[in-house]
C-alpha cells in the first residue's frame, strides 16, 4: 500500500514510478494539466524498452513477441500447444531468473563502494544546478525540471559552495 506522502511501496515499483515521471516531465506542458493525456504513451514506451535487469522488454516477456509499432501487418495464424507454450514461459522466466541475478550481483557491487570523491569545479566551469530549493510557479514540482542550467561558476565560496551567474 501506498500514498502520495509516504510512498512504501516495493523498490521495482518505485523505480517504475520514477521512469514513467521522467517520461511525462519531459513532455508536460508548462502548466502541467496535460500529464493524464500521456499516461497510455508514456506506459507503451515503457512496456516495449529493454530493461538491463532482464535484457528483455515487459511485453515480449509477457507475450513471447515483440509488439509492432508500425501498421498491423497480416500474419498467419499459430495455435501453440499448452505443453509447447508452457515450455517457452518457463525458458523465458529462466533468463529472466538469471538476468535478474546478474543485475543483483552488479547493485550490490555498486552498493557496497566507497563513495566517489566529488568532482572539482574551478571559476568559469559550467555546472547544473539542483532544482530541490528552487520555488517556481508551476503548479506540481514532481514534474517540474530537476536540474537547472548549466550556469557559469562566479565564485567559490566554500569548500563546497560556489557563486553562479544566473540571468532573470
Amino acid at each position: 500500500m501506498s500514498t502520495a506522502y509516504h510512498p512504501q511501496t516495493d523498490g521495482q515499483t518505485e523505480r517504475v514510478n520514477q521512469v514513467l515521471g521522467g517520461y511525462l516531465r519531459i513532455f508536460v506542458n508548462y502548466d502541467q494539466d496535460d500529464w493524464y493525456h500521456l499516461l497510455p504513451l508514456a506506459e507503451y514506451a515503457y512496456n516495449n524498452s529493454v530493461t538491463t535487469a532482464h535484457d528483455m522488454t515487459p511485453f515480449f516477456a509477457n507475450y513471447r513477441y515483440h509488439r509492432q509499432t508500425e501498421c498491423v501487418k497480416e500474419r498467419e495464424a499459430q495455435n501453440p500447444g499448452a505443453n509447447r507454450y508452457a515450455h517457452w514461459m518457463q525458458t523465458i522466466h529462466q533468463q529472466a531468473r538469471q538476468s535478474l541475478e546478474r543485475t543483483r550481483e552488479a547493485m550490490r557491487r555498486y552498493y557496497d563502494r566507497k563513495a566517489k570523491q566529488q568532482p572539482e569545479f574551478k571559476v568559469c566551469d559550467l555546472v547544473m544546478l539542483n532544482a530541490k530549493n528552487i520555488r517556481t510557479k508551476r503548479p506540481s514540482k514532481k514534474l517540474a525540471p530537476k536540474p537547472y542550467g548549466p550556469f557559469k561558476i562566479l565564485e567559490q565560496r566554500g569548500e563546497l559552495a560556489y557563486k553562479l551567474e544566473i540571468s532573470d
